[in-house]
């Protein structure tokens, strides 16, 4: 009777080497409150990436956005969280106390995706200057 080496041995099933994938961790936004400034609302956001640091963002809402009421203050930081998002996916490395501005083209994204959301709401006329 031969005698196998042991290095020419089948592995036993419980030996078997099991190569683990890391799967990246989603990221979690928590939304951390705003203040109230002279340019608007600036809304702090915090991202937290798996085993990395929290990353600190601000994401400002100016004034005007809300007195020509383009935004809505309980809409605000869902705007401000869909924004910093898209930068995340566009940057994923933007830098930790990065500022971001909500712009026209931001509202009127929001607006679209609210639409989309709820087909049968009407659109909202505009208010008239007082």
């Amino acid at each position: 009777m031969t005698s196998i080496p042991p290095e020419a041995a089948p592995l036993k099933p419980d030996t078997v080497p099991i190569k683990i994938a890391t799967v990246p961790r989603p990221l979690t936004v928590r939304y951390l409150g705003f203040e109230c400034t002279s340019e608007g609302r600036s809304y702090r956001l915090r991202v937290d990436r798996g085993a990395d640091d929290p990353r600190l963002y601000t994401v400002s809402v100016p004034s005007e956005a809300f007195d020509s009421r383009r935004a809505r203050f309980q809409d605000a930081p869902e705007m401000c969280l869909q924004r910093l998002q898209r930068e995340l996916d566009e940057n994923a490395e933007l830098p930790a106390g990065a500022s971001l501005v909500i712009t026209t083209d931001d509202l009127d994204r929001y607006r679209e995706t609210q639409q989309r959301r709820s087909p049968s709401r009407k659109p909202r006329a505009p208010h008239p200057e007082r």
